[in-house]
């Protein structure tokens, strides 16, 4: 079961210092946009969010798990995925895609804007990076630098794990360390 591979709240609070992390939702089934959110270059949602549909609707996967964990006091949050494959081959393919889109997205802008009239949520995303043999990228508030997020994604064998830490002065340690933790398990 994939659900078992993904970190624990005691495990994500130890993993990133903190005490406070609860959890907020838990998915089997990739996410997308709301339908009242509309992005202005939706290949570059794959920076700003793990697990996105948008990247996984065609790739073939055959099991998926994702939890999301809050820590509402201090603005920061774990969303964690492990998606299963057919073979490692398409596992790979789908790691490629991702990267392939935070590459066409380095130094560039996303918008994310809303049919009410909310204020759009800007991001200005980073360019990718390999840390550890390990893909990573992040993503900026252009009003506030210091938030943001680290995002990190690797296949094992026929799994992928993709994963996204968002707040405040994080690091790609903290993303690879939470991707390395969750790779090294085996699916139970």
């Amino acid at each position: 079961m994939l659900g078992s591979m993904l970190a624990s709240e005691s495990e994500l609070n130890t993993i990133l210092s903190t005490t406070g992390l609860r959890p907020k939702t838990a998915l089997r089934q990739p996410a997308g946009l709301d339908a009242d959110e509309h992005a202005s270059r939706p290949v570059c949602l794959a920076v700003i969010g793990n697990a996105m549909d948008e990247v996984y609707r065609d790739s073939g996967f055959r099991q998926f798990r994702e939890s999301l964990f809050a820590d509402e006091g201090n603005d920061l949050e774990v969303d964690q995925a492990a998606a299963a494959f057919d073979s490692p081959t398409a596992a790979r393919t789908l790691v490629s895609r991702t990267v392939d889109s935070w590459r066409q997205c380095a130094g560039d802008s996303l918008k994310i804007s809303y049919s009410d009239n909310r204020r759009p949520s800007t991001y200005t995303l980073g360019s990718p990076s390999v840390v550890d043999d390990i893909d990573v990228t992040n993503e900026q508030s252009p009003f506030s630098p210091q938030q943001g997020s680290r995002r990190a994604i690797l296949a094992v064998d026929n799994l992928v794990v993709d994963v996204r830490i968002t707040g405040t002065n994080l690091t790609d340690s903290q993303v690879v360390g939470l991707a390395k933790a969750i790779a090294g398990r085996n699916a139970v």
